[in-house]
């Protein structure tokens, strides 16, 4: 089985924990918080900063801040940030010439994975950080 790219969901995952409890947090409370590496809740956290989704304060104090209101964060800001590899990719091997299917599935596929990737994305922008930190409320109570 193939693996998976976790780098989306736990980008949402530390992002909804500094909307929801209004605070700077550290690398390493992130990390708590995901129960993962804190050196790659840091390299998320790093690729936020550069989408300018997250601001960084250095010192003592210091932390992770997210950078406008988690209204104004779209899901799809955070994937694009993350850059995770597409969910479908189609095989190289080389065309087997005396067949049809062979010689024609690459670019029918690809319109195929090209329109489910838009229809992805469209889902994305329609969804907030805040609808997900409100949605984590309500299975909270």
């Amino acid at each position: 089985m193939a693996s998976v790219n976790t780098q989306f969901s736990i980008a949402v995952h530390v992002l909804a924990a500094i909307a929801n409890y209004e605070s700077s947090f550290t690398s390493e409370v992130l990390a708590g918080s995901v129960n993962a590496n804190p050196v790659f809740v840091k390299r998320i956290l790093v690729k936020l900063s550069k989408a300018k989704l997250v601001t960084t304060t250095v010192g003592k104090s210091g932390g992770y801040d997210l950078s406008r209101s988690p209204q104004n964060i779209s899901l799809l800001d955070i994937y694009r940030a993350v850059q995770p590899p597409s969910a479908f990719a189609i095989h190289t091997y080389a065309k087997s010439t005396g067949c049809v299917v062979s010689c024609n599935i690459k670019e029918v596929l690809g319109e195929v994975l090209d329109d489910t990737q838009t229809a992805v994305e469209r889902e994305l922008q329609g969804k907030s950080l805040a609808d997900v930190v409100s949605k984590i409320k309500i299975r909270s109570r």
